[in-house]
């Protein structure tokens, strides 16, 4: 264990009060705080603090959209030349050389949740799981069997990386443990991984301790992905893995491994690209993507200028218009040069009410306004590194409905989630010309990820209800509001 004299000398002056009660600390607690204090970069933390506080107020006159030329619109493309796409993306899958990155690291605070985000049970009906990482697992499973029929001399394989933290490791690797064996994926292509704890500050940049031996950390936010993947990279390179879908846990409606997104990146020779939404109100909490003296960067909402905000183009579309949704494509070239050590990454402010160990009363401090700061780095950082990069705008309606809050707030929460995709099962429906005849009242239906990926193969003409069960012509069942398989 490093002694009492090396730990006071790293933490200096200007944290010294994390040691107060070293001499009161059992040999279990001193190692832990040792360990804790060994594992982190206080000088380069403190200047991250500081660095922060002192950012100047940006100038805008090098702002500018995205050239039309590196904006796709997936809805406007032709019809075969998306088909091309989802060609090349599942003969990329067909040939083991797609990696799909889920960030599932967060605390979800803002949800109110007591175990991971993606782990919840969202009563789809679906599993016994029925949680997000479910779903994209399920995703995952379908698309190895449609490269299969696709190409059927291939062996497909999609190698999943779980990123998550110190808080949601555990809960989640037992939870895709059962994820896995429910869908028939190989745990050999899941890989678990866990990002850094950056610790928390007060508002005067003094580390904050969540106990009298422990300090409160959070995780490095998900550019943190940089510093925790680069070790995997060399593995995942010797097992042929050329493509990378990089998204969060939270989108109940992402298509994991895209393979329009990655057909599209293939053709355009991108090495780097952001799936967007059409951002319709100025003013909605969504950041951009746009260029910033010719560099691709996500400019914040809370940083966009009201003039740029309101700015239109003559067809009256907002100029600022590609909102970031967090899912990114790379190839493993642009991921193995952004993870390298020598690339640096800023660090981004997050005020929060961060519970504490007051050393004045040896109490435990539950704040009811933000009393701390969060250093995060943010994954769309490195855009700037990108040569050759794509904007991927998709439907919102389609692919992007996130869980970030708790059931009150009324919105991308539990049942707004369910409910946007159940309206995209039926729409699926719809155009397959499945009528839900009968059904006065709208009632949800739930399609399975290992039925369909995008809405794909699924049986045309009139199903009615009989007895809450609905059987389609090409063995899928519908049973109580959800479609899945017949044995």
């Amino acid at each position: 264990m490093t002694s009492f004299e090396t730990l006071s000398n790293k933490l200096g002056d200007g944290q010294s009060h994390v040691l107060t009660y070293w001499d009161q600390l059992n040999d279990e607690e001193k190692h832990s705080l040792a360990s804790q204090i060994d594992g982190i970069n206080v000088g380069l933390y403190e200047q991250a603090f500081k660095e922060v506080q002192m950012l100047k107020p940006q100038s805008f006159e090098q702002i500018s959209p995205i050239s039309e030329d590196r904006h796709i619109v997936k809805s406007e493309l032709d019809p075969k030349i998306k088909d091309e796409h989802w060609d090349l993306g599942l003969k990329a899958i067909s040939r083991g050389e797609v990696g799909a990155i889920v960030m599932a690291g967060g605390q979800a605070t803002r949800l109110g949740a007591d175990q991971p985000k993606g782990t919840i049970n969202l009563g789809l009906g679906l599993s016994s799981t029925d949680s997000l990482l479910w779903i994209q697992a399920a995703r995952i499973a379908r698309l190895l069997k449609l490269a299969k029929e696709a190409y059927p001399d291939s062996s497909p394989s999609i190698q999943w990386l779980v990123m998550t933290s110190n808080s949601t490791m555990e809960e989640t690797r037992n939870h895709l443990v059962k994820v896995v064996q429910d869908v028939g994926i190989s745990m050999d292509d899941v890989t678990i991984f866990s990002q850094a704890e950056i610790p928390c500050f007060d508002l005067n940049g003094k580390f904050l301790l969540s106990s009298r031996s422990s300090l409160a950390t959070a995780p490095d936010g998900n550019g943190g992905l940089y510093a925790a993947i680069r070790p995997l990279l060399p593995k995942l390179k010797s097992r042929g893995v050329k493509h990378f879908h990089i998204v969060c846990v939270d989108n109940i409606l992402c298509r994991i491994a895209d393979p329009h997104l990655i057909g599209c990146a293939i053709d355009m020779n991108a090495d780097c690209a952001a799936t967007t939404v059409e951002k319709t109100n100025p003013f909605e909490s969504v950041g951009v993507v746009c260029l910033e003296s010719g560099h691709v960067r996500v400019l914040e909402y809370s940083e966009i200028p009201k003039e740029l905000a309101e700015k239109r183009d003559p067809n009256g579309k907002l100029s600022f218009r590609a909102g970031s949704v967090a899912m990114h494509y790379f190839t493993m070239d642009f991921l193995e040069k952004v993870s390298d050590e020598s690339v640096r990454l800023p660090f981004h402010v997050a005020k929060k009410k961060i519970p504490y160990f007051d050393l004045s009363t040896s109490t435990v401090v539950q704040p009811k306004e933000p009393n701390g700061i969060k250093l995060e780095q943010f994954v769309f950082d490195v855009f700037p590194h990108a040569k050759r990069f794509l904007v991927w705008e998709v439907l919102r309606h389609e692919e992007f409905s996130p869980l970030k809050n708790a059931e009150h707030v009324g919105r991308d929460c539990i049942s707004t989630i369910r409910r946007d995709f159940a309206s995209e099962c039926r729409r699926w429906l719809a155009r397959a010309g499945v009528e839900l005849s009968g059904d006065k009242y709208g009632n949800p239906v739930y399609i399975s990820p290992l039925v369909s990926y995008a809405g794909e193969d699924l049986s045309k003409g009139q199903i009615s209800p009989s007895n809450g069960v609905i059987k389609m012509t090409n063995g899928l069942l519908v049973e109580n509001g959800t479609v899945a398989q017949t044995s």
